[in-house]
């Protein structure tokens, strides 16, 4: 579900859902029924709203388009624009087999071809490609003007470094870091999960123990300094202790032949 409300810029984060017995299907909001083990649906209920996105809107910016001075650095976990519009997160820095950079980000966060920008109002890039749903990534290709540091922000003024990307267990210890809710940590709960959102299911998610706020989606998730994906959705919010599920990094690299982007 989408609204409109004037004087606010639109931020994405798709549907929320979670593992079943979470005390969220108690509240009313909504109804989860499981499909196998591995697999969840997430539904409406009359009293309550369930939607893959929440987005609010605001006037167009007024005045000359925002240049970026050249080499300006792109640091995972940090705010970037879809259109002057859609609000999401910035996933882990890549480089395409043409030598372009980008960065990874949630595939329900727009369209290829949709022209981004940096929350300065700066010309960022544009989206490459995207797949959503069954899966839920993409990738941004950045204008010359940018950098990828291989870094992600731990929002306090310093990043931690990626080194790679080996996949985390269940038990492992893994962060999150998105425009909206900041930097926190907890634990990977379920591997290579289905969830329904309104648009259709989307396979292979990885399920945490950490909340997340709408604006966070396509922000990076880590375990250590191991780079494993990006945020896709969850269940409640930061407020309510809620948890999230991340898209893995692997298939989205496989997918578009790009090369992870380590920090110095």
């Amino acid at each position: 579900m989408r609204s409109s409300v004037p004087s606010r810029k639109r931020t994405f984060h798709a549907v929320r859902a979670t593992l079943v017995g979470l005390a969220l299907v108690a509240s009313g909001l909504v109804a989860i029924t499981t499909a196998g083990a591995s697999e969840l649906t997430v539904e409406p209920v009359p009293s309550g709203v369930a939607a893959p996105v929440a987005s609010v809107t605001v006037p167009a910016a007024e005045g000359p388009v925002v240049v970026a001075p050249a080499g300006l650095p792109v640091v995972a976990g940090e705010q970037y624009v879809v259109e002057n519009d859609e609000v999401c997160s910035t996933g882990f820095a890549v480089t395409a087999r043409s030598g372009a950079e980008g960065f990874i980000t949630a595939g329900h966060c727009g369209r290829a071809g949709n022209a981004v920008q940096t929350a300065g109002g700066a010309e960022l890039g544009s989206i490459a490609a995207t797949s959503f749903p069954e899966t839920d990534f993409g990738w941004v290709a950045m204008l010359p003007g940018f950098t990828g540091t291989g870094t992600v922000s731990q929002h306090d003024g310093t990043t931690v470094p990626v080194r790679g990307a080996a996949p985390a267990a269940v038990g492992d210890p893994v962060c999150m870091s998105g425009q909206a809710s900041g930097w926190h940590c907890g634990e990977v709960v379920a591997l290579d999960q289905t969830v329904q959102y309104d648009q259709g299911l989307v396979s292979g998610l990885t399920a945490t123990s950490i909340c997340s706020d709408a604006g966070d989606s396509g922000g990076a998730f880590i375990s250590g300094n191991q780079a494993q994906g990006v945020v896709s959705g969850g269940v409640g919010d930061c407020a309510t202790n809620g948890t999230t599920y991340f898209q893995p990094l692997g298939p989205v690299l496989d997918a578009y032949g790009l090369s992870l982007r380590v920090g110095s």
